[in-house]
């Protein structure tokens, strides 16, 4: 998204002469449709089908394109090539309604003389519900939080003239992940979005300067395209992703993104564990001191940069994700869950969350700590069935324990 500088328009083919049908690409035609007769759609609406097309072109796709597979950008000049060598059929063999959109919502990236052509041609002058489209302002923009920090909307507001209400475009960044772009949400009532947030005690509303809010989206994004397909997008970025880029197009240049909370010190980390142990809460745990410290170090460096910020989410990604791969000891590995049941009340006691979520977070520690428990038990039937197999007597000690060591250097 940093590269949302228009390019220069080139006037060069860029579909082969060769090719005079439409690029040959799954649900290009079917999506076509979408543009037939939508005279009666909103603004925001026909927007949202743009979008939705350019999503089905490629635009906003994490994977990496084949060899010699065309991109977004080429598949879309490819199109408007063909549309405008067949605008002047009698009757014209394209969804001229396709042509018009695409001129008034225009990614930044069309490279043929769409306009220009289409205001030569002989087709009646641009239709009267077109003239909205691509022209909504910016309104204002906010953050729209959950108190537990996990990650935050950036909400944009804007309105198409004529329209009786603002509507809202909304980025989700997620900070448990490095402040990746995970979510899109286009709503059409911005004043409802707002309020519903805003009744909710556990989300935290602040307005932000427009600026600011293009170089956290910009930021964001360009994160998410860096890590690529492993990133857990929702199914409908890719087809908003172009609306995205349409609308923070169109906001102030130059601004710093949003910053994020200073992680917290080393210092800072071994103070919060030693006021831990040295609690009626921890007083039992002291032995598992090291634990602890390494498990917050690794909440600090992967997962948002807060030594006290123990979500639900948090919890579920050390219990599931860190302690399978630590350095432990089995014992140590064997007492971790009980060490967060007693950690996580008083945590988020400190952190000011009192009780609210240490019921859920409690019960991601159980569901982890089962899962784990059932593999192991699955593991260890796998390993006698195999000493069974190759005839071991299990009674037989020496036996066994020399069948395992064989078994695990396998």
């Amino acid at each position: 998204m940093a590269a949302r500088r228009r390019p220069p328009k080139i006037h060069a083919p860029v579909w082969p002469a060769s090719e005079p049908g439409l690029p040959p690409l799954d649900g290009v035609v079917p999506a076509l449709g979408g543009f037939d007769g939508i005279g009666d759609a909103s603004p925001l609406d026909i927007e949202l089908r743009a979008s939705e097309f350019l999503g089905h072109l490629g635009a906003g796709s994490l994977d990496d394109l084949a060899p010699d597979e065309p991109d977004h950008e080429e598949l879309l000049n490819g199109l408007i090539e063909v549309s405008l060598h067949h605008l002047d059929q009698s009757p014209p063999r394209v969804v001229i309604d396709f042509c018009w959109v695409m001129d008034a919502f225009d990614p930044g990236y069309v490279q043929w003389p769409l306009h220009e052509r289409l205001q030569t041609s002989a087709l009646p002058a641009a239709p009267g519900w077109l003239m909205a489209v691509g022209n909504a302002e910016a309104t204002g923009a906010w953050t729209v939080g959950h108190e537990t920090g996990d990650g935050f909307d950036v909400v944009l507001t804007a309105r198409h003239p004529g329209a009786a209400a603002d509507h809202v475009l909304a980025v989700y960044v997620d900070r448990t992940l490095g402040g990746l772009a995970k979510d899109v949400l286009v709503h059409s009532d911005a004043e409802r979005f707002l309020d519903l947030a805003a009744e909710d005690d556990a989300m935290v509303v602040s307005e932000l300067d427009l600026g600011i809010a293009a170089a956290t989206i910009d930021e964001a994004i360009d994160a998410t395209f860096e890590e690529g397909a492993i990133v857990p997008v929702s199914d409908t970025f890719s087809s908003l992703f172009s609306i995205v880029e349409h609308y923070v197009a169109k906001l102030p240049t130059g601004a710093s993104a949003l910053a994020m909370p200073d992680p917290s010190t080393a210092a800072e980390q071994a103070s919060l564990v030693d006021a831990f142990l040295a609690s009626e809460a921890g007083a039992a745990h002291a032995g598992e001191r090291d634990a602890l410290l390494a498990a917050v170090g690794f909440v600090v460096d992967e997962v948002g940069g807060e030594a006290d910020r123990w979500s639900p989410v948090v919890v579920h990604l050390v219990m599931a994700g860190w302690l399978p791969r630590a350095d432990l000891d089995e014992t140590t590995l064997g007492r971790f869950g009980d060490v967060m049941r007693s950690f996580v009340p008083w945590v988020h006691a400190e952190r000011g969350w009192a009780d609210r979520y240490v019921a859920d977070t409690v019960a991601i520690i159980d569901a982890v700590e089962a899962e784990v428990d059932d593999a192991q038990g699955s593991g260890r039937v796998e390993i006698l069935e195999q000493a069974v197999a190759a005839g071991v007597d299990l009674d037989d000690e020496a036996a066994l324990d020399a069948f395992l060591d064989s078994y695990l250097d396998m």
